[in-house]
C-alpha cells in the first residue's frame, strides 16, 4: 500500500505541475515536424506511433500529453528502478520538478530522450531482461550508450559487459551504421575540430563536465541554446577559447577526478548512494562532453538520463535533513514554474531565453531571422546588431548582417559585412549557408557593377534574399 501510495503522489505532482503545458504550442524542431505530410499514416496504430516517436505531430495537445505521460512514466520508474524506499522517492520527486529537465517534460522534441531513459531504467528493474531493453533505447536516442556501466555499481555488475556483446552480436548492421554516421551523417555535417579525436580535447571536456555538473543541481540559466563553447569548432576565436586552460578546466578536472577515485573505491570498497548517483551523472553524460561534438555544444536534453543519478546523489545527501528537502523542492518548483512558459511556442522560446541570458548570441540572431522572414527589417538589423556585439567574429551574423542592410538599401554595408563573413569561414560553408551566401554575393556584384556602369536602378528580387539560422 506504501509503494501505491507514493506512486500516487509522484503521477499527481507531475500532472499538477505539468498540466499547463498541455495548451503549449510548438518550439523549434517541433514546428518543421508539424509541418510534415510523411511519413502518411496507415492506419490509427501507426499513426500513434508515429505520434508518439515525433515523426510528425498532428494536434499539439495530444503531443504534449504524450511528454506529460511519458515523463510521469520516467519518474515513476525512478522510484521502482532504485530501490522503492525514501531514497528513491525523493530522488522521482527532485527528478521530477527540476527545471533542467524541461527539454525531456515539455519540449515534444526532446521526448525520445525521455523514451530511452525509461527502458533504461527497465534495465535496473528487469536485469535478466536488460540486454533486450538496452538494444531497444537506441531506436529513440543515443543517450544510453555507456549506461551499462552503471551495473558496476550493483549485484549484477557483470551485465556491464554482457549487454554491449549481446547488442552488437543481435544487431550485425551496427558497426556499419556507425561509419555511415561518421561518413554521411550527424558527425559528417559538422566540422573537423568537433571531428577530431586528440588528447588536447580533454580540456573542452573537463569543462564541459564541470558546466553540466552545475547546471545539474543549479539550473540557472536556460533555454534552447547555451553560451558556454557555443562555437567550439565552427571558429578559430572559440577554438582558442575552448582549448584555454581556465577555471572551468581545473574545477572540472577536479570534480571529474573526484568522482573517478570514489568510484573506483566504490568497485573495491562498496559502494555509497553519493557515489553511485555520480557514478551514473558521469558515465550517462560524458558522451555529450564534446570530446567528440556531434551535436550542440551544450544542451539541456542532454542531461536528462544523466539527471537521474545526480537527482539520486542530492537526495542521498539532504534526505535526514527537511530544512534542505524543503528548500530543494521549493526552489527547483519556483524556477520552473516561472521558467516553463518558455517552451509556450517559437515566438517565447527566444524571448525567455534572451532574458535568462542577455548574451545569448545565437537567440539574438534568431530573433533577427524572425523579424527578417516577417518583413520587419529594421527590427532584424536592430536584433543582429545585439547578435554581432556579443559575438563579432561570427559567419552566421555577419552574413545576415550583410543580408539585411542589402535589402535597406546599402549595398556598401552589405559588401563589408559579406567581406568580413569570408574571412570567417572555417573549414567549408555548411549545406544550408553557402546557396544563400552566393546568391547575395551575386545580388551585391549586380548592383555594384550597375553603379561603376553609372546606372541609378538596378532590378532585383529582393523577395530572394536569405537569411539563415
Amino acid at each position: 500500500m506504501e509503494h501505491m501510495q507514493r506512486l500516487a503522489i509522484i503521477a499527481v505532482l507531475n500532472l499538477i505541475v505539468y498540466y499547463k503545458t498541455l495548451f503549449y504550442g510548438y518550439v523549434g524542431d517541433d514546428v518543421e515536424r508539424s509541418e510534415r505530410k510523411e511519413p502518411v499514416f496507415k492506419n490509427a496504430w501507426h499513426r500513434r506511433w508515429i505520434q508518439f516517436i515525433g515523426l510528425r505531430h498532428i494536434n499539439s495537445m495530444v503531443s504534449h500529453f504524450i511528454s506529460l505521460i511519458t515523463h510521469t512514466i520516467c519518474c515513476l520508474m525512478i522510484y521502482l528502478a532504485l530501490g522503492r524506499n525514501n531514497l528513491s522517492f525523493l530522488t522521482a520527486i527532485l527528478f521530477s520538478i527540476n527545471p533542467v529537465n524541461m527539454q525531456g517534460s515539455i519540449w515534444i522534441s526532446g521526448r525520445n530522450y525521455v523514451t530511452s531513459s525509461i527502458l533504461t531504467l527497465a534495465m535496473f528493474i528487469f536485469p535478466k531482461l536488460s540486454w533486450l531493453f538496452y538494444t531497444a533505447t537506441s531506436h529513440f536516442a543515443v543517450n544510453a550508450w555507456f549506461a551499462p556501466l552503471v551495473f558496476l555499481g550493483t549485484k549484477y555488475w557483470y551485465m556491464a559487459g554482457i549487454i554491449p556483446a549481446v547488442w552488437l552480436v543481435t544487431t550485425n548492421n551496427r558497426a556499419t551504421l556507425y561509419r555511415k554516421l561518421w561518413e554521411t551523417g550527424d558527425l559528417k555535417t559538422t566540422n573537423t575540430e568537433m571531428r577530431a579525436i586528440k588528447i588536447p580535447k580533454i580540456i573542452p571536456f573537463l569543462k564541459t563536465y564541470f558546466y553540466y555538473f552545475i547546471l545539474a543541481i543549479f539550473p540557472w540559466t536556460l533555454g534552447i541554446e547555451h553560451n558556454f563553447l557555443r562555437g567550439f569548432g565552427t571558429n578559430k576565436t572559440d577554438n582558442t577559447k575552448g582549448y584555454k586552460m581556465d577555471k572551468f578546466f581545473w574545477m572540472g578536472l577536479i570534480l571529474f577526478l573526484g568522482v573517478a577515485i570514489s568510484s573506483v573505491m566504490g568497485i573495491f570498497k562498496g559502494w555509497t548512494p553519493l557515489q553511485w548517483g555520480l557514478f551514473w551523472f558521469t558515465i550517462n553524460i560524458a558522451m555529450w562532453c564534446n570530446f567528440v561534438t556531434y551535436q550542440q555544444q551544450i544542451s539541456e536534453r542532454y542531461l536528462y538520463l544523466s539527471q537521474i543519478g545526480m537527482s539520486y546523489a542530492i537526495a542521498s545527501l539532504i534526505l535526514n535533513y527537511p530544512i534542505l528537502i524543503t528548500a530543494f523542492i521549493v526552489g527547483y518548483l519556483i524556477r520552473l514554474w516561472y521558467v516553463m512558459p518558455m517552451y509556450t511556442n517559437d515566438y517565447w522560446a527566444v524571448e525567455y531565453s534572451i532574458c535568462e541570458s542577455k548574451k545569448m548570441y545565437y537567440m539574438w540572431l534568431m530573433r533577427g531571422v524572425k523579424k527578417f522572414i516577417a518583413r520587419d527589417h529594421m527590427g532584424a538589423l536592430y536584433d543582429f546588431n545585439e547578435a554581432y556585439v556579443h559575438k563579432p567574429y561570427d559567419l552566421k551574423i555577419l552574413y545576415n548582417l550583410a543580408t539585411t542592410t542589402f535589402v535597406l538599401g546599402d549595398a556598401v554595408k552589405a559588401r563589408e559585412y559579406l567581406d568580413k563573413a569570408r574571412i570567417n569561414i572555417y573549414d567549408e560553408l555548411e549545406e544550408t549557408v553557402k546557396p544563400a551566401f552566393e546568391q547575395l554575393e551575386a545580388m551585391i556584384k549586380q548592383v555594384e557593377e550597375a553603379k561603376a556602369r553609372g546606372e541609378t536602378q538596378v532590378q532585383i528580387d529582393l523577395a530572394k534574399v536569405m537569411v539563415v539560422k
